[in-house]
């Protein structure tokens, strides 16, 4: 019994409503997106990705070159070894003016870098989407309470799922304790 009361608090305590998450908050920022398209020339190694949205470059030499990324003046702005990894912000891969009226390419950017002295750069672009709330609702797709209600309606079916197995088990350790006694 004690475990069967246990298991239905965890299950209730996990369908309890969780405030969203919100990925950047708001600001005149909120929406830019920088992407990462790729490394020309390619370098064996390298894996480059954006964080944050478009505030920071994320370095990993996974090669055997020492990789050096330059900043805006030209500068040494991550200097990473074999095997080691960085990040950096960097404003031309965001933006810090006004949004665009609608979501929309803003524009590429090119980072240089070089690999043992041998250049490369880092490419990629820029993009815009109206953070949600701010976009006409009849194009988002299912409405949140929709994608809510089914996520719940899944939870309960796989802790009826899981809870099975529990309550037969306590069913025959009952029985079994009864068996016993007698």
């Amino acid at each position: 019994m004690r475990r069967r009361n246990v298991f239905l608090s965890l299950v209730v305590a996990g369908l309890l409503p969780v405030p969203a998450a919100n990925g950047h908050g708001t600001g005149s920022h909120t929406g830019f997106v920088s992407t990462v398209s790729g490394l020309e020339p390619p370098q064996l190694g390298v894996l480059v990705q954006v964080l944050g949205g478009h505030e920071r470059l994320s370095v990993r030499n996974l090669g055997r070159k020492t990789v050096v990324v330059f900043d805006e003046d030209g500068d040494e702005g991550l200097r990473l070894a074999p095997g080691e990894s960085g990040t950096m912000a960097d404003r031309r891969i965001g933006s810090t003016g006004p949004p665009p009226d609608e979501g929309e390419f803003v524009r590429d950017w090119r980072i240089p870098a070089e690999a043992n002295g041998e250049p490369f750069e880092i490419v990629g672009f820029l993009g815009y989407r109206a953070p949600e709330g701010t976009q006409d609702e009849s194009d988002s797709g299912l409405p949140r309470w929709a994608i809510v209600l089914a996520a719940a309606g899944g939870a309960v079916v796989l802790a009826a799922a899981l809870a099975l197995p529990l309550l037969r088990r306590e069913g025959e350790d009952e029985r079994a304790s009864d068996a016993t006694e007698r």
